[in-house]
């Protein structure tokens, strides 16, 4: 499935954006939140290690620039118990503008309309655990936990914050009905 916006293109990831996730993995900010304990692969495993154990990962391309603002990764799924997690990364360019939790509803939708998943969670660091805020207190999603001083972060403990979204919240929530409007409208072409 692909999902345009006004601002927006979020579209299954392909070879061609290796390049472009691994910079923003590799990316100071970033490199810390590698979910894997052998940390950042050299460029030669990066495909291979950044597919292992994850289900489907979807860009969030800019309409105007056609630049990789960020992307979004469904991983480890539990079909059985009906749950996933999930990781978001933005481009150290992008953090901050929005494009990326636009990109979050548009997986959101994704999700739950294509797999048969009640919950997806991640990880969130203290430091990124603000731009989930918004969202918490609405109701969109949900803080399940916090595991104190979980990561080392420029040498010091961090937390870390369990964030939840569940599939009932977010099929009957205002934000996605407002998504779903705005994707409704007329587009202009992306360029080519």
């Amino acid at each position: 499935m692909r999902i345009e916006t006004s601002r927006s293109i979020f579209r299954a990831v392909g070879p061609r954006d290796y390049d472009a996730l691994y910079s923003m993995e590799n990316d100071l900010d970033s490199l810390a939140t590698w979910r894997y304990k052998t940390g950042m692969p050299p460029p030669e495993e990066y495909e291979a290690a950044l597919w292992r154990q994850t289900d489907a990962i979807w860009v969030v391309e800019g309409r105007d620039t056609g630049r990789l603002n960020g992307y979004l990764q469904l991983h480890d799924v539990d079909l059985r118990a009906q749950n996933g997690w999930f990781s978001l990364y933005a481009a150290p360019e992008s953090r901050g503008s929005g494009f990326v939790m636009e990109g979050l509803m548009a997986f959101c939708e994704i999700v739950f309309d294509e797999w048969p998943l009640r919950w997806i969670y991640a990880h969130s660091l203290e430091q990124n655990v603000m731009h989930f805020e918004s969202g918490i207190r609405r109701g969109h999603a949900r803080r399940l936990g916090v595991l104190e001083k979980r990561m080392i972060i420029d040498g010091r403990p961090s937390d870390v914050h369990v964030i939840g979204i569940s599939r009932e919240s977010w099929m009957n929530s205002r934000l996605r009905a407002r998504f779903n409007a705005l994707r409704a409208q007329p587009l202009t072409p992306a360029p080519d």
